[in-house]
């Protein structure tokens, strides 16, 4: 009878470890699936952001220098290859680059050929249905970062992660 409880700890002890191991490798390929997500709605977003900015260059001339500036932004972003090494500087850029539009499609508001102009006002709905679809995928980003951080921090998955050399995630992305 003592063995059959011995048995039945020891495989118990060994089921637990075996999940708590399974967690982390499933926390670190959901930080991997999120990552090439949130890159690729990225990717979808600055090449909606060109049929904006292409329509209204040509009217916005006093804010010429914000286009361009976007223009070279946006380039500067896809040189950095979508890589995890890469994502704190490839993510901090891209977050300047929102701030800019978000600044430009202000101006454009004031604009009044550009409020009329239907594949203009297309091609911005078209880019706010990507920036919706963002914001989802930095949640579950997030959300991911924070799993992974807890199965790296909290013990025994802690003992696990350091076994496994287990990386830190990158930092959250800030909206």
């Amino acid at each position: 009878m003592v063995f059959v409880v011995i048995l039945v700890v020891i495989l118990g002890l060994i089921g637990y470890i075996a999940k708590i191991n399974h967690d982390l490798l499933v926390n670190k390929d959901n930080i991997l699936r999120s990552m090439a997500a949130l890159d690729a709605v990225i990717i979808k977003k600055n090449n909606a952001i060109l049929d904006v900015l292409s329509y209204a260059q040509e009217v916005v001339t006093k804010e010429a220098n914000l286009v361009n500036e976007l223009f070279n932004l946006r380039h500067d972003i896809n040189k950095i290859k979508p890589k995890i090494a890469n994502a704190p500087m490839r993510y901090q850029k891209q977050v300047e680059f929102d701030r800019k539009i978000q600044t430009f499609l202000s101006v454009c508001s004031r604009y009044s050929e550009l409020n009329k102009n239907s594949s203009f006002q297309k091609s911005l709905v078209a880019y706010q249905t990507l920036e919706e679809d963002f914001k989802a995928k930095v949640e579950f980003f997030n959300t991911c970062i924070d799993n992974l951080n807890w199965s790296i921090h909290s013990f025994p998955s802690s003992i696990l992660a350091q076994m496994a050399n287990t990386k830190e995630p990158p930092e959250k992305y800030q909206l």
